[in-house]
């Protein structure tokens, strides 16, 4: 009786385990079911959140067809990386773009992000102030990675603010040609001076009397004369207020310098030197290894034929030790400048891809020139994608750059006076001290008629 009675509780037991099994699977099973559904909605709110909200951004610029084919490819991946954002790309040619965008700036049609020039950024800023992202006044777009002193030079606007980050950089150094200086014993150091540059220069020409130290084009005795009367004096030719240079000791000394180069066989005789100032990369004794250094800009450097056993490196121009300021000139080959619009936040997330991707850095490589930014400039070297000597070029001269030169100082009229003055000098049929008086005198007229 009492196994029998002991079964029967047992049964009973069994029934009800078994009963609360089957309640707690009923009980449970919806909820896995719940749970499932909730994980799913939570990944579609996740990618959807992700994703965000549809966003069309348009991007000009102007170039060639290598620069439109890069920032074409560019644009697709980082739409495929955010497919959220369609960027409507305007290129073109250089011809009417100015003019395109300043009408599109007018009427408050302006793209989100505008490739542009200095001289045209600073037009565009004066006129439309309140038009562009201030880029020092927001952190999606770390301005760490520029050169601060670059920003400083060429970005700023009226108020000291950041408008525009550069695309790319170019800079002026003496290119050396290693295989002259080698044969004369010389070696051409970066942080050299003016008195040990002419010392130099006389040890080439006295080694081989073919040889010369350098050869300057028109165009280069302007550059050079410039930057040498900026570290005496501390000013431009003109400045940006189109106040011309009254320092006559500065003026004398520059000219002074200029024709010593010439009278002591430092530089290639104008006659043969001048003969291709519309392309210098075609000089004959530059090509037959008989000049050790050329003046030039570093996004000319790939433009020299080394076919004939020309080894380069490249150094900064002479620097006194009590030099005002450096001389040196590195400049953007252009400018991106951010509009002020309600999509910005997504224009400077892709301004921060553009400059910091690897990927993004390879696709664009060099096609706006030797990337601004260091960790560009390495990566393309490293990956052989950039000129080494084209690199050491720019980054020897942003460590030392200087400020901007007004714009001025480049218009036709004003080099069409310097030109014919300086031949006159380097002819010697005018002194030093007579060519300063001339420029003091003379000058100012010209630029008050250029005067906005």
């Amino acid at each position: 009786m009492k196994k029998m009675k002991w079964m029967f509780t047992a049964a009973c037991m069994v029934l009800a385990l078994a009963g609360c099994s089957a309640k707690t699977a009923e009980t449970e099973a919806p909820k896995e079911e719940t749970s499932a559904k909730t994980s799913v909605d939570q990944t579609t709110e996740s990618t959807k959140s992700s994703q965000g909200d549809q966003i069309t951004l348009r991007f000009a610029w102007w170039g060639g067809d290598d620069r439109h084919t890069a920032t074409l490819k560019a644009i697709e991946a980082y739409e495929k990386l955010n497919p959220n954002v369609k960027i409507e790309a305007e290129y073109q040619g250089y011809d009417g773009y100015n003019d395109k965008l300043l009408t599109q700036l007018a009427g408050g049609t302006q793209p989100e992000i505008m490739q542009t020039i200095a001289t045209a950024a600073a037009e565009y800023q004066a006129a439309f102030p309140e038009s562009f992202v201030r880029l020092d006044q927001q952190d999606i777009f770390q301005l760490s990675v520029f050169d601060q002193n670059f920003l400083d030079s060429f970005c700023k606007s009226n108020d000291g603010s950041t408008v525009a980050v550069p695309s790319g950089v170019s800079s002026y150094n003496f290119v050396v040609n290693k295989t002259v200086t080698d044969a004369a014993g010389v070696e051409l150091k970066d942080n050299m001076t003016w008195d040990e540059f002419m010392e130099y220069g006389k040890k080439v020409h006295e080694s081989n009397p073919d040889y010369y130290l350098v050869t300057l084009s028109d165009d280069d005795c302007n550059h050079l004369m410039r930057s040498y009367v900026r570290q005496l004096c501390g000013k431009w030719t003109i400045s940006d207020k189109y106040e011309v240079i009254t320092d006559k000791e500065a003026l004398v000394k520059a000219f002074t310098l200029l024709q010593s180069l010439y009278k002591d066989g430092i530089a290639e005789p104008m006659d043969t030197a001048f003969a291709y100032n519309g392309d210098k990369d075609a000089n004959k004794k530059l090509l037959n290894n008989e000049i050790a250094c050329s003046y030039r800009a570093s996004s000319s450097i790939i433009n020299l034929d080394t076919s004939g056993g020309m080894v380069l490196d490249v150094v900064n121009i002479p620097v006194d030790p009590e030099a005002k300021e450096s001389g040196i000139i590195t400049q953007p080959s252009q400018l991106f400048m951010v509009s002020d619009s309600p999509n910005k936040e997504e224009a400077l997330k892709f301004m921060q891809w553009m400059y910091t991707d690897e990927e993004a850095i390879r696709i664009l490589s060099d096609c706006r020139g030797v990337p601004p930014t260091e960790m560009g400039r390495n990566q393309l070297e490293k990956e052989n994608l950039l000129n080494p000597v084209v690199n050491k070029a720019v980054s020897l001269a942003l460590e030392k750059t200087d400020g901007a030169v007004p714009p001025v100082n480049e218009n036709s009229e004003v080099y069409g006076y310097l030109f014919p003055l300086m031949q006159e000098l380097c002819y010697d049929t005018i002194t030093p001290e007579e060519a300063a008086d001339e420029l003091i005198a003379n000058l100012a007229e010209i630029v008050e008629t250029l005067k906005p």
